[in-house]
């Protein structure tokens, strides 16, 4: 997992693809492909998540990723893929800044996990990771748990948050996965 952040725009790759969630409250400002996170589409695994101040960012990061061949298989040859990035947006003017976000990535090596990332503006938007092997229903679990850090936290904005499961067997349990993302959101959340 990689993330880079630059002014406008924080991405969370992952172009080996992942398993991810999503939980969206009131009227979100702008979101993208939300829908193929839902259990029962054919997509399993996203290759980035995006939280920006404009959808325009997401342009930049497909981009990055389709040039290295990552993303969902749609022929026979390598960069034949289309990569999979769910996003949110917290208001609008932003730039076409994922590409940057994307070259400034680093490993997340040595992140505490649960880890979150929260963005405010017209909306709020937040993305949870957890180290865990969950499914896309087990991932929305954790988002709507840790949607509630949110609200705990004062945030009472239409909000979309995500949740990214590392894919490492480490037993927790779901619970204890949904308390602690709701405890990684509003530490994040407080700290902003």
């Amino acid at each position: 997992m990689l993330v880079g952040r630059v002014p406008g725009a924080t991405v969370v790759l992952t172009p080996a693809g992942a398993v991810a969630g999503v939980d969206t409250r009131g009227a979100p400002w702008g979101t993208r492909e939300l829908d193929l996170l839902d259990p029962s589409t054919l997509v399993q695994r996203v290759h980035a998540i995006v939280l920006a101040d404009d959808l325009a960012s997401v342009g930049g990061v497909v981009r990055w990723l389709a040039e290295r061949h990552h993303g969902f298989p749609v022929g026979t040859r390598a960069g034949e893929v289309v990569p999979i990035v769910p996003a949110a947006a917290v208001g609008s003017g932003g730039d076409d800044v994922g590409y940057q976000a994307c070259e400034a990535a680093v490993a997340a090596a040595g992140a505490v996990v649960p880890d979150a990332i929260v963005v405010v503006g017209q909306t709020a938007a937040a993305l949870v990771v957890v180290d865990a092997e969950l499914d896309k229903a087990g991932c929305r679990r954790v988002a709507m748990s840790a949607h509630d850090g949110l609200v705990r936290a004062g945030v009472r904005l239409p909000a979309t948050v995500f949740a990214l499961a590392t894919g490492n067997p480490t037993g927790t349990g779901l619970d204890d996965l949904c308390t602690a993302a709701a405890n990684a959101v509003l530490d994040s959340a407080t700290r902003r």
